[in-house]
């Protein structure tokens, strides 16, 4: 009986073993997966003018949109092949390495910390961070936002610009930038920063609120994704993309259409 339990202990010993030392399958190439799903799923931002947002057909529009349209394109031959999700500054990330978007086109700047958990396309837009301000703010300049409330986006670079530039100031976080809005619009906070381009959507809908003409950063804005071999095939597509892009006149046609911004006094 004693062998017989010496024999049984072996066998699981060895077993757990062998299954510890068996090769774990690697994850499916991003480009064969979208080839086989047949639509490529972009994760956007909800209501960034005129980054992304929602059109009077309730279908999402924009500068991002039509350039995902174009990668939908360049893989799936099929511009209209895309799913749309949404997501948030705070939770991108996690929606993209959790396999709920293939890749995130969503005013996401590149950055030496972010590149450590994602991997970046080219940059296809170069923003600035300033801040939006109510139109009889006392603010004139970054200087003056020492000892003031300013707002920024969880998960966005804003919270590290702005104490570099003004590191009196009082930071306060929001979920969205929606929220960070609403908050000025509240007097809860004194100024929003944030890239010019997502504040621009703000300042064209509303006349009561202003952009400081200084900018503080430059913010390449890339097409992210998963970190690994696995999304090598798909960050060269859209790197060959983005590159016809530029170079065939349509990424600057995009520009023409979507940025009208008004004056900035």
């Amino acid at each position: 009986m004693k062998r017989f339990l010496v024999n049984v202990l072996l066998i699981l010993i060895i077993s757990f073993v062998m299954v510890g030392c068996a090769k774990k399958e690697p994850p499916m190439d991003l480009y064969d997966s979208i080839q086989q799903r047949g639509k490529l799923v972009v994760g956007i931002e909800k209501n960034i003018q005129p980054f992304s947002f929602k059109g009077p057909d309730g279908k999402p529009q924009g500068f991002e949109i039509d350039i995902a349209k174009e990668i939908a394109k360049a893989i799936l031959t099929d511009e209209n092949a895309i799913e749309f999700v949404v997501v948030e500054p705070s939770n991108r990330i996690s929606m993209l390495n959790s396999g709920k978007a293939d890749m995130l086109i969503a005013t996401m700047t590149i950055t030496t910390n972010r590149a450590n958990i994602v991997d970046f396309s080219e940059p296809y837009y170069f923003a600035g961070q300033t801040i939006l301000i109510k139109r009889n703010s006392s603010i004139k300049s970054l200087t003056d936002l020492n000892s003031k409330k300013v707002g920024v986006a969880f998960g966005t670079t804003a919270l590290e610009g702005i104490k570099t530039v003004a590191p009196g100031a009082q930071i306060r976080g929001y979920k969205t930038y929606q929220e960070a809005y609403n908050a000025l619009k509240a007097d809860e906070i004194d100024a929003f920063a944030s890239d010019d381009t997502i504040l621009l959507g703000y300042a064209i809908n509303d006349i009561n609120v202003k952009l400081l003409s200084q900018k503080y950063t430059q913010e390449p804005y890339g097409v992210a994704f998963r970190k690994g071999a696995e999304s090598s095939r798909a960050i060269d597509i859209v790197n060959n993309t983005i590159d016809i892009m530029k170079s065939n006149g349509t990424m600057a046609k995009l520009k023409s259409v979507w940025f009208k911004p008004p004056e900035i006094k």
